[in-house]
């Protein structure tokens, strides 16, 4: 009776060590987040709302808010500013393709900032 009680835990155990490795996953995929400060931010954005009309300006605060950054975190960080901008709510359409281009970024394929 004992060793029968021996084996039903021991296949109990068993069963539960290999029922928890089958069921363990990997986490997904983390969305990228801009690693720079709302201070930084804030000043891209007003960089931004100074472009309304012909008078393009450079946009310096962007750009070194995206330096260093791979292309994916840059393109959340001005996506970011975008949305903050006063643009966003005039309905003037600066694309996020524009100012990381003019600092020499390219935007990942198929990123849509929404």
């Amino acid at each position: 009776m004992a060793s029968k009680n021996i084996t039903i835990a021991l296949f109990l155990t068993i069963n539960l060590v290999f029922f928890g490795f089958t069921m363990a996953q990997a986490p997904g995929p983390q969305a990228p987040i801009c690693p720079r400060s709302s201070t930084q931010v804030q000043a891209c954005v007003n960089r931004l709302t100074s472009i309304v009309g012909l008078n393009v300006l450079p946009l310096t605060q962007c750009c070194s808010l995206v330096a260093g950054l791979a292309p994916s975190v840059a393109s959340v960080c001005i996506c970011n500013a975008l949305k903050l901008s006063v643009l966003d709510i005039l309905g003037i359409t600066v694309t996020l393709g524009q100012v990381l281009g003019s600092c020499g970024v390219s935007p990942p394929a198929g990123f849509i900032c929404a």
